[in-house]
């Protein structure tokens, strides 16, 4: 059993500028309440974060289990696939998420198998608004096509072109490009790749001359991968990506060139957590020859003057209604492996995860080569695993000496209050609940609260004196305090009835 890391993780700090201005209910023009229900939440950013003191969000990077779930000529590209009868295409199969065996593509999964995964730059997903015949669609945004089948057995090409010209490559839709049904929009929506242009400085223009020329409109133009999303009501047809990523001043740049890209666009609305989505991105640093120290003269420039090749390894930004992303201190999420290692140089996320119990399951391929593309590399990827806890991509954490946060008003259903928390060994918590103005209500100030201590556990229900039952008081918006001490993190909560706990 692998779990989660107990070093200290990126962090954030949530300062001033993350401070909410508290309303108090009863004011005129009062702002209402955030409805969250029942639903569970996720702390990626300052939502929950009224007042603080002595608190802030901390990335969470996952475990290496190190496993080499598959290995040969896997390219960089895969998705995730829960396995079901009605459905017939795997590139491979697990009954237990470790030992995976290769399938021959058009088959029925057994009734054991709890993982799938498909190799390839496209993705899968089911379509609530297409006929039983058309209800699984097949993305492809390098061949600029939607395809549809019945049970995946058979692809009939539905829509081609679906984007405009400009937006194919060179000027974008190469890598990993991922399309799905957004639920809360009632839409379509895609995160393809997205190369922008930029202006190099002249000492660069001799480097850049015949790739700015040939693809990008000047001989000192140049381009990094970018992510772009596109909307659309109608699989037929996406209006042109609107960049929501991309490197800016604080990412690495030499001598007036930036030298990172946004690899992949794996974006995954996590079903966990009311209003969130996670991006894992692979982040390329690209070799040029007049800032590295290194011998370029092992690599082979393109057919077009530049190099194409780099370290990559992948970061974890988040957002709320993915557009805005945060990518919190930029630090990785998942390293590179030591030298010689199967992810030493570079690594591509798998699209989805797994949550079996308490446990997210992710997958990535890695290698070690420094995207050259050489032959003779391409048997040499491999397929493994990381794990963390659910909800565990971020949480609030507080200093040793301890912290505090209030929550803005809420609307909440139901009559306990479930936490996803780890205190460890030193840490302390408690929980108060006000009314939308502030003030503890009966029964349930800090000093009602019994001590959370010694809990590492995705479920704990709060109590006061020993009574769990906050029934009486959720029918009105309240707020939450939340007191922390000795690096305590709370990764999660959520309102439920104890029924449906």
């Amino acid at each position: 059993m692998y779990l989660p890391s107990s070093a200290i993780p990126n962090t954030f700090l949530i300062m001033g500028l993350l401070l909410i201005p508290l309303l108090c209910a009863g004011v005129e023009g009062a702002e209402a309440p955030l409805d969250i229900g029942d639903r569970n939440q996720v702390f990626i950013d300052g939502r929950f974060l009224a007042e603080t003191e002595n608190v802030r969000i901390v990335t969470c990077p996952p475990v290496k289990t190190n496993e080499v779930s598959l290995k040969g000529k896997l390219g960089g590209y895969s998705s995730l696939i829960t396995p079901r009868k009605d459905f017939r295409w795997y590139s491979a199969l697990s009954k237990d998420g470790i030992h995976w065996r290769r399938t021959s593509g058009f088959q029925a999964p057994e009734d054991d198998d709890i993982l799938g995964i498909l190799l390839g730059g496209f993705s899968i997903f089911e379509d609530p608004k297409a006929p039983p015949e058309a209800r699984f669609k097949r993305f492809d945004g390098l061949a600029n096509k939607v395809s549809a089948s019945s049970d995946g057995s058979d692809w009939k090409v539905l829509h081609e072109n679906i984007f405009p010209a400009a937006a194919k490559y060179p000027h974008g839709m190469d890598s990993h490009n991922v399309c799905y049904f957004d639920e809360v929009l009632g839409k379509y929506v895609a995160y393809v790749r997205v190369n922008k242009v930029y202006t190099c400085p002249p000492e660069r223009v001799p480097y850049f001359r015949t790739i700015g020329t040939a693809r990008y409109g000047g001989e000192n133009k140049y381009s990094r991968r970018t992510i772009g999303r596109a909307v659309t009501d109608d699989l037929s047809s996406f209006p042109m990506p609107e960049v929501v990523l991309e490197p800016d001043d604080k990412d690495p740049q030499f001598g007036g060139v930036k030298v990172m890209d946004f690899y992949s666009p794996q974006v995954v609305p996590y079903p966990g957590a009311q209003d969130a989505y996670f991006l894992f991105n692979t982040r390329y640093r690209s070799y040029e020859d007049w800032y590295l120290s290194e011998d370029m003269s092992q690599y082979t420039p393109t057919s077009v003057g530049v190099y194409n090749v780099g370290a990559e390894d992948i970061e974890l930004a988040a957002s709320r209604d993915g557009i805005d992303w945060d990518r919190y201190e930029r630090e990785p999420w998942i390293r590179n492996g030591l030298a010689g290692s199967n992810d030493a140089l570079s690594m591509y996320m798998t699209r989805g995860m797994h949550i079996q119990g308490d446990e997210i399951w992710m997958y990535y391929i890695g290698i070690d080569d420094p995207h050259t593309g050489h032959e003779d590399v391409q048997d040499q990827y491999v397929l493994t695993r990381v794990v963390l806890r659910k909800d565990g991509f971020t949480c609030v954490e507080s200093t040793y000496e301890g912290g505090e946060f209030t929550t803005p008003p809420l609307q909440v259903t139901g009559n306990q209050l479930h936490l996803n928390i780890d205190t460890s060994a030193m840490g302390l918590a408690r929980v108060e609940i006000q009314d939308a103005n502030g003030v503890a209500l009966p029964g349930f100030s800090l000093d009602d609260c019994d001590r959370i201590h010694a809990t590492n556990v995705t479920q704990h229900t709060v109590t006061w004196k020993g009574n769990a039952d906050m029934g009486a008081v959720a029918s009105q918006p309240i707020r939450l305090r939340v007191e922390f001490q000795f690096g305590t993190r709370l990764y999660a909560f959520r309102f439920a009835t104890a029924e449906n706990s």
